[in-house]
Order: structure tokens, then sequence, then C-alpha cells
């Protein structure tokens, strides 16, 4: 909000590639800006606002903000501003903001990672030491909001089938000494199961699954917010009662000294998860030095969380919070203004044209072919630096393998760096799991696996691993059940026998089973407002079938989830909850001997058994139809989603499928990008993908385009699919051979992405060198086995396209496309009548 940020992660030799980009951008390249160019970004930049308003709740946040700040103040308004604000730019605007901010003396450099520092001064004086000084760009003065009165406002959302209700007090500006306290106070109040807002929305008066108190502060101003989302037909009312419930209760009851202790060590893992990943890391140098002063400035940050005591919280709570004056926004589905805060004033955001609005391009390429000056530079900058003498290798960390005597299988990867480690139990028990008639349980189980252990109530198994820095959850999807978890290196064994308690000793509490039911069932009816989640149901239920476990959601429906009794998450946890299709995955400083050690007291506790899966119909018939269209009324955009069936992830076919689709979508420099943004604007971004399964698996691509130019996009799709094979050339196979072993050398840098190489081992039956024969595939790849990939696995043909959008507007125009048979379904992918 208050800066820009420019970052680049690269492998090692392409440092002086990047300073030479960086540098063009800021001193040199702003005569490259041509009114085409403007108007393609005009394009792409309204497409973004606008997929974030089609959904629901998405005119709530710049609503907040138009009537929490006071009129003219900089943040009275989104970043990206209104559509008409955007119309309106002109390339001298953009020149004028450019010269203004673009200087060196109003940037910060970060260069982090493997290089020589001398060289890199060298090459940092080159590029950047001719640009000249702009003048000085004076610091702002915080300018604190300050209410006179509380407001009551409620917007009717075309997109929700619930109402949410949004709370804003003023706050402090960053680093402000107040900020410490109040940000405690915030996770004092609603941060996990013990805390007085979870009690009472949540627990006691089941109003809603989930609430949340935060404390954000920026360098003019800052605020405090609420916010729930009522259970459907909820009163907004009731919901803030029950927040002055939860704040009476604050103010009565003492904080325990536990429990703030608990909240300063998680700040203290949450500064060690920043410095995790270089790019995270490099960004916190970087705005810790413009708007903190210094680079360092998180050191002293922990250490102001670390000073706060309870006497601070309860002051900034009656200096900023009690009694004082609110601004409160009612988000309520069309129709159901009686669900909205007492007294409350309706208020409307401004529509655009977003279906008789042309783009730029409309209907042809944009190309920007306006001549321009350079400007002039003591070096040639036209001439791209070679990469430097420092190529990178892929350097697979040693994975080690053990296995315990009750049939769990460990599987372990070195990490040093910081003093943290992480772990996921991998269970071969999800939905594959279920019958038809208890569809649902697994996720269940899990949730209650989560709501105490025989020794423990929810609130003190949470506050237990809080105590010790560390977090575990157990979750389940289609092909498995995981128990994922991180913590200090120096508390694992204690948290190892937190874990054991969890898997072994669950505590079969039937309120938390009503409670998980309650908000799985709430999941589903908010889950068919989302155009992306409609899209990928639809496309499940026309590729596996309406009877395959595999195209239901984890919860299947609220009918399902109803008839489900405690007795049979108990019956699923004894066939299914086996160390013999567990696998632990652990990413962390400590050798395979101290793991297994630490695991004893699950080897010698916990029996194995047979489990067996749900038999799967892995046949696959095309659908009837090439488009289904679901109807999304009054979209301002059209999800578009074209897919087809593919194969297995232990295939030898998925790696070079991932391979082809390098360039077809899967990243910014890629095919369906380059055509759909930057060539025509349509969207703010265009992908496709091969996902990940077990049994069988999914290519998709998809966008979310602009509602006029829906077929006009979903042309491009097959424009773009369709020819690739003849694009596809010995060149771009040797482009995409090159990027994808840059990347990979990157690819073990982070725990988590170690993580992850683990799991898929675990979850997919790999072999443990597999990263190794991908190397090899995609050295090995020739360009006739690209091209047979292409024919077999990207065959246009094969595909159908799943749209959400307007129908009153966009479905006539898809039918006169002629690109198939258009069948219209519902949001379960059920033909309309």
């Amino acid at each position: 909000m208050d800066g820009t940020n420019y970052y680049e992660t690269v492998p090692r030799d392409a440092l002086e590639k990047v300073l030479w980009m960086e540098s063009d951008r800021m001193g040199f390249f702003i005569n490259t800006v041509t009114q085409a160019g403007l108007e393609r970004e005009i394009d792409v930049v309204s497409n973004e606002k606008r997929q974030g308003e089609n959904c629901p709740f998405g005119q709530s946040y710049a609503l907040m903000l138009k009537y929490f700040y006071p009129e003219g103040h900089p943040y009275s308004w989104p970043v990206i501003g209104s559509i008409a604000d955007l119309r309106s730019a002109t390339v001298e605007d953009v020149k004028e903001f450019y010269r203004t901010y673009y200087g060196p003396n109003n940037a910060t450099l970060v260069v982090a990672g493997d290089f020589n520092r001398e060289k890199t001064k060298e090459l940092i004086g080159k590029y950047f030491g001719e640009i000249p000084a702009q003048e000085k760009v004076e610091k702002v003065k915080p300018i604190p909001v300050k209410l006179e009165k509380t407001r009551k406002l409620v917007y009717e959302d075309q997109f929700t089938n619930v109402a949410g209700l949004d709370i804003a007090f003023p706050g402090v500006e960053q680093y402000h000494p107040d900020f410490y306290p109040l940000r405690m106070m915030a996770l004092l109040l609603s941060y996990g199961k013990g805390s007085p807002f979870y009690k009472v929305l949540v627990e006691e008066r089941k109003l809603t699954s989930y609430t949340n108190v935060a404390t954000s502060a920026f360098e003019l101003a800052g605020q405090i917010s609420l916010s729930a989302k009522a259970f459907r037909g909820g009163n907004l009312n009731d919901i803030y009662k029950g927040m002055q419930e939860a704040f009476r209760r604050f103010e009565t009851e003492e904080i325990k000294d536990s429990d703030l202790e608990r909240l300063k060590i998680m700040q203290e893992t949450m500064m060690y998860n920043v410095m995790m990943a270089l790019e995270s890391k490099t960004q916190a140098l970087a705005r810790n030095n413009v708007f903190g002063g210094s680079p360092d400035r998180s050191v002293e940050e922990l250490s102001k969380y670390k000073a706060v005591t309870k006497k601070d919280i309860m002051r900034v709570y009656r200096q900023y919070v009690k009694g004082r004056h609110f601004v409160a926004l009612s988000t309520v589905p069309v129709g159901a203004m009686d669900l909205a805060l007492s007294g409350s004033e309706p208020v409307n955001v401004e529509q655009d044209d977003y279906v008789g609005q042309k783009l730029a391009s409309d209907g042809k390429a944009i190309t920007d072919d306006e001549s321009f000056e350079f400007t002039p530079s003591v070096i040639d900058r036209s001439a791209e630096p070679p990469l430097m003498d420092n190529k990178p290798e892929m350097n697979i960390p040693e994975i080690w393998i053990g296995q315990l005597q009750n049939g769990m299988k460990i599987l372990g990867m070195e990490y040093t760096e910081l003093p943290v480690v992480q772990f996921t139990i991998i269970l071969n028990s999800g939905m594959l799991c279920e019958t038809a008639d208890k569809s649902g349980v697994a996720m269940l189980t899990a949730a209650v696996m989560n709501s105490g252990t025989r020794m423990k109530t929810a609130e003190e198994l949470e506050a237990a691993f809080g105590q010790l820095g560390a977090r575990a959850t157990i979750g389940a999807s289609a092909e498995r059940m995981q128990l994922t978890g991180h913590c200090l290196k120096k508390n694992l064994p204690q948290v190892v026998q937190l874990i054991k308690e969890m898997l072994l000793e669950p505590r079969w509490d039937e309120e938390a089973m009503e409670l998980a039911k309650t908000r799985m069932r709430e999941s589903i009816h908010q889950s068919v407002t989302t155009p992306k989640t409609i899209a990928r149901n639809v496309f499940r239920r026309m590729i596996y079938g309406p009877d395959n476990v595999l195209s239901r959601s984890v919860w299947r429906s609220e009918e399902s989830i109803h008839s489900i009794q405690l007795e049979d998450l108990k019956e699923f946890y004894t066939k299914h909850i086996s160390p013999s299709t567990a696998t632990f995955c652990f990413v962390g400083g400590y050798s395979k001997e101290e793991v297994m050690s630490l695991l004893r007291p699950l080897e010698n506790d916990w029996s194995a058994k047979d489990v067996k899966e749900t038999g799967l119909n892995m046949t696959y018939t095309a659908p009837p139809a090439k488009i289904y269209f679901v109807d999304y009324p009054g979209a301002k955009q059209s999800y578009i989603l074209l897919g087809a069936p593919a194969m297995p992830r232990i295939s030898r076919d998925y790696y070079p499928a991932v391979i082809v689709n390098k360039m077809l979508g899967a990243s910014s420099n890629s095919l369906l990008f380059d055509v759909l943004r930057l060539k025509r604007g349509y969207t703010y971004g265009a992908y496709s993908s091969f996902d990940c399964g077990k049994y069988l698996n999914e290519f998709r691509a998809t966008s979310s385009v602009q509602a006029a130019y829906t077929p006009e996009a979903m042309l491009l799709f097959r424009e773009c699919i369709a020819d690739y094979g003849n694009q596809f050339t010995a060149q771009t196979l040797d482009k995409t051979r090159d990027a994808m072993f840059r990347e990979n050398a990157a690819a073990f840098e982070m725990p988590d992405a170690r993580l992850d190489i683990l799991e898929a081992i675990a979850a997919y039956e790999l072999p443990a060198g597999f990263m190794k024969t991908q190397e090899q595939m995609l050295r090995d790849m020739t360009p006739e086995q690209a091209q047979e990939c292409i024919r077999k696995w990207l065959n246009y043909d094969r595909m159908f396209y799943v749209v959400v959008g307007d129908a009153e507007t966009q479905l006539d125009r898809v039918k006169k496309a002629d690109l198939g048979e258009v069948i219209v379904v519902n949001k379960e992918g059920v033909p309309e009548k």
C-alpha cells in the first residue's frame, strides 16, 4: 500500500541480467511507454480488479476503505483505484509518477543469495551508478483516522448467499509503540480455541465457523478490524451481540501468563518462517530499511513483542476499542436487508459497463510499434549481458529411509539453516476408504481428531503445542489423511508425545463432531458461490461421472453429512488409521537415528492393521458436449476451464507432460499468458497444468476473462492448444530444458519444498530417486518425444470447456462461436431442463 516492490528470484548466474533489467526499469525505460502499451495495461489491470470483485464479498474491502477513511485520505481507495481512474490515466501521468518516485535516492536494493560481494558491488555500480537522483521525496507524516461518530452501513452483494460483518476501529501507524500491544490484544481476542471470540461466537452460540480480530498498521494510519460470516440465514445483530459478550469476558477475565507467553513464542516462530525463504527474507530486509530505517528492524520488532505486558494490552484495549466509535459494514445477500445490523444505511458501488466496454485490442493483437527515443546511457543497454560463469547445479539432498517395527515408513531430509523442523504423517485413508452412504466420514474423523485427546481438551491441546512454538493439524483429502506440523527443533521430543496423543487417543467429543458437521454443511452451501470452485466441481463430475468418489467434494453433500454419527467416525478410525499405511516425512536438523529413536513411542503403542480402499471405476467416457455453461448472473468476468483427464502421477508420461506444458501455460512467460493477457488484454492471467493424482490425473487450462470477451477467449484457448505441436520446436525444447534446470537448482532451498518431495514419494508411491530420474528425462527428451507427448496429452480434441459466466449476456455468444455443442448445467453439473 505504501511502496512498490520489484523482485526477482533467479539462479545465481543470472544476477547480472537482473541488475541490467532492473536498472533499465529504474533509469532508462520510461520513453518506451507508448499509448498502445498503456491501453493494454489498463485492460489487464481492469481485469485484475473485476476478478477480485466477481465473487462473494468482493466489494467489501473497497467499501470499508471508502467509508472508514476520510475523503481524500490516500487509503480511502484500493491501490488499483476505480475503473474510471484507470481509464482516465494518460502516458504523461505515468511519466510524471515515474519522474517523481523512480529515483535511486528513493529506493533500496537488496541482493541475497550465493554471490561474490565485490563483483556484485562492481555490477551494481556499472548498471545503477549513472542513474541521476531525483528530487527528494519527503517522508509523509501519519494521517490518523478520527471518527466523530459510529457509522453502520449495509451492502447487498449479488454473489453471496450468507451475511458477513466487518467492523473497523481507528488504530495506529506502523512502528507506533502501541502497535505491539494492539497486535497481542487482537491475537488474545480471537486466535485459538481458548479466545473469547471463538468461545462465544463459534463454540457456544454457534453463529459462525470463523471469526477474526486483526490489527493492521501502515505508514500513514492503521486500524483494528473485526470480521465474521454468519451461517446461512444468520442475523448480524446476533454476531454483533456475540462480539460484545466476547469483549466483556476479555475485560473481566484476567489474561493468563501462559497465553501471553504462547503468543510471544509464536512471534519468534513467525520471524523464523519469514527468514526461511530467500524471497521473503529479501523483501523483509528491503521493507525494514525503507520504512523502519534499518534492514534488521525485525530483530527490534521481536524484542518489542516480547516486552509487551498484560497491563499494556488492557491499556490499549481501553484506549482504542472500548466505547470507541467504529464503522460497521453488513454485507448481505440481495433481498436480505433484514440480516444487517439494525440502523444500517444502504450503500452501493459504482458499476462499470463491463459488457459494452471495448478493450484496446478489440479483436486484434496489440503491438507496440510507436517510435521513441532511447534514454542516453554510458553503456550499451540494448545488449543483454550473458550469463555469469557460476552456473548452479541441482544438488539433491540425501533422502534417508527407515521403518518402524509396526510398519510405519520414515523418510527424512536434513535442514540446518534455522532451528526448525517440519513433518507430515501421510495415511492411506482418505475418501477412497469411505462407503457411498457415509461420504464425508474421513473429513469428519480428521476434524474430531483435531478436537482434543483423551487427556486434553481441544483448547488444552492447542495451548500445549503453542507453548512449544509448534502446530499440528490433521486433514483429509480424496486419497489420504495426513497430520502436518512444525516446531522449534529443540521441542521435537515433546511434540512427538502430543502427536501420539492425537493419533492414538482421540477425544471422540460429540459436541466437536456436531460443530464440525455444521462447518462442513456451511462450507458446501457457500462453495457454490465461487466461480473457480463451481467450474472445478462440474469439470470433475464430467470426467469421473456422478457416482465416482473422485467426482465428489471431500464432504459430498449436506444429506450425507447429516446422517453420520460418532460411531461411524470410530468405526472409520478403527478400520483405516494404521501405521501399516503411514509414512512419517521429516525435514530438520536431526539424524536418521535420532528421529527413529524419537518415534519409538509410536512404534510401541500403535499396532498395525490391514486397510482396504473402496474400489474405483477408472474408466473414462468422454462427455457428450464440448462446452458446459453454468449461469453466474451478473458476472463481470467469465471463468473458463478447458481440460481433460490425464495420467496417474506415477506414470512415466507424467514428467514429460509437465515438460511440454512448461511453455504452454506454466508461468507468465508461457504462450497462454502471452496471448490472452499481453497481446489481447482479456485477462489478468492464463495458465495450464497437470494435477497430481494417485489413480487418475487432470489437465486444466484456466483463466478469468472479461465477460464481454468470453467466446473470443475460448477461441484463443483453442488456437493456442490445437496448434501447440506446430509451435513446439527443437528451440522451444532447449529453452524449456534450460528454464527447468535453472528452476530445479533452487528446488530444495526451503524446508517445506524438501517436505513436498518426501510427501510425493509417500503419497504417490514414487521411488526415492525420482527427482534424479526426472532430471535425466529432461536432459534426454528429444523433439520427437515432445511431439508425441503433446499429441497424446495436450490433444484439444480430447478436451472440453466449463464456463461459469452471465448467461443473459454470454450464453448465446458462446453458442454462436462454433466451438461445439453447449449444454447448460447447474452448479452441481446437472443439465438444466
